[in-house]
């Protein structure tokens, strides 16, 4: 056990300053992400309904497909550091406006798509900037510390976020603001510009649409990264599935709000234990094998919930589920971003990001399936996921020249 720790603690001590910048900002980020977690009570308490909360969140979920679209391309045009800079400042400000434009529901719409926008241009430019800086061979650990500092952020935050809710609503939306201007101080301070693989007149649409087109072109050839994105939106459509149907499966099963608060705790909890050991331990593995196996488990998580009657048998499906996230998400963030091409780089990784925001917006039918079908919602997302492992493990073509670019 002694020599693994080390290994472990010699692993992380190796990565560079930047990882660190990167990892303490978004900690401070997700630590005051308090608006998020309560913006559908706060919107409710100014008489707004059911359907038009939907609404606002609607639109930043199509911000979130978006956004990475641009963030990919402006990650590769005018530098990783610039992208993620302007990506934070702008959050902030945008969060700022959702409080003052809450009285106006046509502006909220506006700026809540604008928000989730503004907000994921952040990814690919960030992941983009750690597949620069860190060798292959420790990029998992690097993304088990993102992970890490995301999931212990967001663990601590919302109870901060619930006393400035209580004391006054507008603490929470300038605390929010605050914290990620921070970031965004640290980014613009101390983090490297990363590369620019795209020349000439950045801000045309022109330079815009034909540098999309060479990084779809090169897609075309890519097998084993349009493998990934099509697992991964598999994974993604019943992942998601947790964040939104699991509170009324829980309620419909007679478990009050404190247990089924609980149940999603043991997630956090889980995660912040054991992901970062689990992911060094997982190295030694062929990367894309370990990915299946934690889409997997995902799936066989889902399907247990559908099965789940008491509390016994959420915790339990809970934690088949998060062991197939912790296998599956650093994994495949290591994974994918080795398998981008360098020119190239932080337009693949957007496309990551628009996988992720598709099959988020796809998997708001689990809301209507579960009313109509009620626990079967569980089996169609378990199914879901286990399509994407069966996706993972079929045998994708590969070049010479990509194999060579790939040192396969």
């Amino acid at each position: 056990m002694y020599p693994f720790i080390q290994s472990l603690y010699k692993d992380i001590r190796a990565q560079p300053r930047a990882v660190y910048i990167i990892v303490f900002g978004l900690f401070l980020v997700r630590f005051g992400s308090y608006v998020f977690p309560f913006l559908a009570l706060y919107l409710s308490s100014l008489d707004y309904s059911a359907g038009q909360i939907a609404a606002v969140i609607a639109a930043m979920g199509m911000g979130n497909i978006l956004g990475p679209l641009a963030g990919g391309y402006l990650a590769d045009a005018i530098g990783r550091k610039r992208t993620m800079t302007a990506s934070l400042t702008g959050s902030a400000l945008a969060t700022l406006s959702i409080y003052i434009a809450a009285d106006n529901f046509g502006l909220l719409l506006i700026v809540g798509f604008i928000n989730g926008f503004i907000a994921f241009l952040y990814g690919p430019a960030s992941n983009a900037l750690l597949t620069d800086l860190v060798p292959a061979e420790k990029r998992l650990t690097t993304f088990a510390l993102i992970r890490l500092a995301m999931n212990g952020g967001f663990a601590a935050g919302p109870a901060i976020g619930g006393l400035l809710y209580a004391s006054a609503p507008w603490l929470m939306f300038v605390g929010d603001a605050f914290t990620t201007l921070v970031c965004a101080g640290l980014t613009a301070a101390f983090l490297p510009h990363g590369l620019r693989t795209i020349r000439g007149q950045v801000a045309s649409v022109a330079v815009f649409l034909s540098s999309w087109k060479a990084a779809l072109r090169d897609l075309r050839t890519h097998y084993l990264f349009k493998q990934y994105l099509l697992a991964i939106f598999f994974m993604a459509f019943g992942f998601c599935q947790v964040f939104s149907v699991l509170a009324i499966s829980t309620k419909d099963a007679g478990l009050s709000p404190g247990q089924y608060g609980l149940i999603m705790s043991l997630n956090g909890l889980l995660i912040l234990l054991t992901e970062l050991p689990i992911s060094h331990w997982l190295k030694r593995f062929p990367p894309r094998k370990v990915l299946a196996i934690g889409i997997a488990f995902v799936g066989i998580g889902l399907i247990f919930f559908g099965s789940a009657q008491e509390i016994k048998g959420y915790v339990f499906a809970m934690t088949i589920f998060t062991l197939g996230e912790i296998i599956a998400l650093p994994v495949g963030m290591a994974y994918s971003s080795g398998l981008a091409p360098q020119q190239y780089r932080g337009r693949y990784l957007g496309l990551r990001g628009i996988t992720w925001g598709t099959a988020g917006a796809f998997a708001s039918i689990g809301l209507v399936l579960q009313d109509q079908l009620g626990l079967t919602v569980w089996f169609i997302a378990g199914l879901c996921s286990l399509l994407g492992t069966l996706v993972c493990v079929l045998p994708a073509r590969i070049s010479r020249r990509r194999a060579l670019a790939l040192n396969l």
